[in-house]
């Protein structure tokens, strides 16, 4: 009997010639494996007539199962073609309203003030931001002490360690946090602003947030922005 498994059949006094596959034997293959079978087969012992179904049985299954598997295939490429239409077209509608997202970069107004927002997995003795301009030169560096787990927001100055007021423009922090062991504490930089722009790529939607493209997975809360008095 063939074996979805058998890359070669010898039966009788002639052997047809081996055929060589992959590992995984499709039903093509099958068929010419059974077919070689019968033409080779011993006229002195033909082939048994109950092992003949059993195998036409077994290659009628292997290709009902061909078959499933790509109409399985085409209905999960028809669904994820379809959550992404979805979820292309809902991002287009977050426009002008304000996210947070986890990220680290931070816009210096021409008033010389923002704020830095970050979270922090438990709570944490001693607290250092640490903000650098866009050479990567560190220019402020801020301690905190005794905080809390959760969400926390602090007010930048704009001002750098000499209390020099440093030019508008793009600045990144990064926080670094230790409990009252010296031990880390996990923290995350997270980032506000409103959605000014959604821009596809590669049929992803990218949401632009204070001019810095923000995918949607990065997203942790989306509301409506807040209206000046």
């Amino acid at each position: 009997m063939i074996s979805p498994t058998t890359n070669g059949v010898t039966t009788g006094a002639n052997s047809p010639p081996e055929i060589t596959r992959n590992d995984k034997l499709g039903k093509d293959e099958f068929l010419e494996l059974l077919v070689a079978q019968l033409r080779n087969q011993d006229p002195l012992s033909p082939l048994d007539g109950t092992e003949f179904a059993a195998q036409l049985a077994q290659f009628s299954s292997l290709e009902q199962l061909v078959g499933i598997n790509g109409k399985m295939d085409s209905q999960m490429n028809s669904d994820l073609l379809l959550s992404q239409a979805i979820n292309n077209t809902l991002a287009a509608t977050l426009i002008g309203k304000e996210v947070t997202v986890a990220g680290n970069e931070v816009q210096l107004a021409d008033n010389g003030k923002t704020e830095l927002s970050f979270e922090l997995a438990d709570f944490a003795k001693e607290v250092e931001i640490t903000i650098t301009d866009a050479a990567g030169r560190v220019v402020r560096t801020i301690q905190r002490e005794s905080l809390d787990a959760g969400k926390h927001t602090l007010e930048w100055d704009g001002k750098g360690d000499s209390g020099e007021e440093l030019p508008a423009g793009a600045y990144h922090f990064q926080v670094v946090a230790r409990d009252a062991d010296g031990a880390s504490v996990s923290s995350r930089e997270i980032m506000a602003g409103l959605i000014s722009a959604v821009r596809y790529q590669n049929g992803q939607a990218i949401l632009v947030v204070n001019g810095e493209e923000i995918p949607m997975s990065s997203v942790l809360e989306i509301g409506l922005a807040q209206k000046e008095e």
